[in-house]
């Protein structure tokens, strides 16, 4: 009888000791979306020819991410130094975003295709 209960409190201890995310922090599948929106604004704007025009349209484009997601640039910040302490969450989160531009791209590639097939060249006019 002794041994379960003292088996049964490690396990208690054990389960109690997890570490839990905190509440101000960003659930996974919110953050992973929000990264996901992130990184294709700046593949956007690494095309964009000024610098300065890079800022202000970065700028307008993460606040508009911020507002969509209901969150501000603090919560966002916080939440990136909370992950980046917890890789393997932060890698799981990664691995789901490109999981998610593969598909995207392979559907714009297929679309490409398609559109391309239908496109008449026509004879040149003398």
């Amino acid at each position: 009888m002794r041994n379960l209960i003292c088996v049964l409190a490690a396990t208690i201890i054990l389960f109690a000791c997890k570490a839990k995310r905190p509440n101000d922090i960003i659930e996974p599948d919110k953050m992973q979306k929000i990264l996901y929106d992130i990184h294709v604004v700046d593949g956007y704007i690494s095309t964009l020819p000024t610098p300065d025009t890079t800022k202000k349209v970065a700028a307008g484009y993460y606040r508009g991410i911020y507002k969509k997601f209901g969150i501000d640039s603090s919560k966002f910040a916080n939440s990136m130094k909370y992950y980046y302490t917890h890789p393997a969450d932060l890698d799981k989160i990664y691995k789901n975003i490109s999981r998610t531009l593969e598909k995207r791209k392979r559907a714009m590639e297929k679309a490409d295709s398609i559109s391309k097939s239908k496109v008449k060249v026509l004879p040149a006019v003398k």
